[in-house]
C-alpha cells in the first residue's frame, strides 16, 4: 500500500511504479490465499494420516485376532485327528474281538459236533453192551430182547476233553459177578 501512495506522489513518473505495486499487491494476495489453501490441505492431510494410522492399528489388532483364531483352529484340528486315531484303534480292537468271537463260535460248533458224534457212538456201544449182557443168565431172569435205550436230554454244551474214542469198550469190562458153578454153565 505504501508503494501506491509513493507512486501517486511521483506523478507521471510513478505511474509505472504504481502498476508494479498493484501487481505485487495482487501477487501477495494470491500468495496469502495459496498459503491458506496449503494450510488447509496440510491440515486435511494430517487428519488423513491420523486416520490411516488408526486404520493400520485396527488392521494389526484384527490380524492378531486372526492369528489367535488360527491357533485355536489348529488345536481343534489336532484334537479331531487324535480322536480319529482313537476311533481307528477302537475299530481295530472291535474287529479283532469279532474275529475272536467268530473263531470261538466255530470251535464251539466243532466241539458240539464232536460231542454229538461221541454221544451217538456211546449210545450204539450201550445198545451193543445191553444186547451182550442180555444173553447171560443172571439168576433166573431171562431177557433175550435187547432193551431200547431212551435218549436223555442233552446236557448244556461244555468243552469236552479231546480223547481218542475207545474202540474196545467190551474188552475192558470185568467178568460178570456171580457163581461159576457147573450148573450155571449147563443151563447156558
Amino acid at each position: 500500500m505504501n508503494a501506491g501512495v509513493e507512486a501517486a506522489r511521483a506523478g507521471e513518473a510513478g505511474r509505472g511504479f504504481a502498476v508494479v505495486a498493484s501487481e505485487v499487491r495482487a501477487l501477495a494476495q494470491r500468495s496469502a490465499d495459496a498459503a491458506k489453501e496449503i494450510k488447509t490441505l496440510i491440515s486435511a492431510s494430517n487428519q488423513q494420516v491420523v486416520a490411516g494410522v488408526d486404520l493400520v492399528g485396527q488392521t494389526g489388532r484384527a490380524l492378531e485376532r486372526i492369528v489367535a483364531q488360527i491357533g485355536e483352529i489348529n488345536g481343534v484340528v489336532g484334537e479331531i485327528a487324535a480322536s480319529a486315531q482313537e476311533q481307528s484303534t477302537g475299530l481295530v480292537q472291535v474287529n479283532t474281538a469279532v474275529g475272536q468271537m467268530d473263531q470261538t463260535t466255530q470251535q464251539n460248533a466243532a466241539m458240539v459236533e464232536e460231542s454229538t458224534a461221541a454221544s451217538h457212538n456211546l449210545a450204539q456201544e450201550a445198545e451193543q453192551l445191553a444186547s451182550l449182557i442180555a444173553r447171560f443168565d443172571l439168576g433166573g431172569v431171562v431177557d433175550t430182547a435187547p432193551r431200547p435205550v431212551k435218549p436223555r436230554p442233552a446236557a448244556p454244551a461244555r468243552p469236552a476233553p479231546r480223547h481218542a474214542p475207545r474202540p474196545a469198550v467190551l474188552a475192558a469190562l470185568p467178568a460178570a459177578p456171580g457163581r461159576a458153578d457147573a450148573d450155571d454153565w449147563e443151563d447156558f
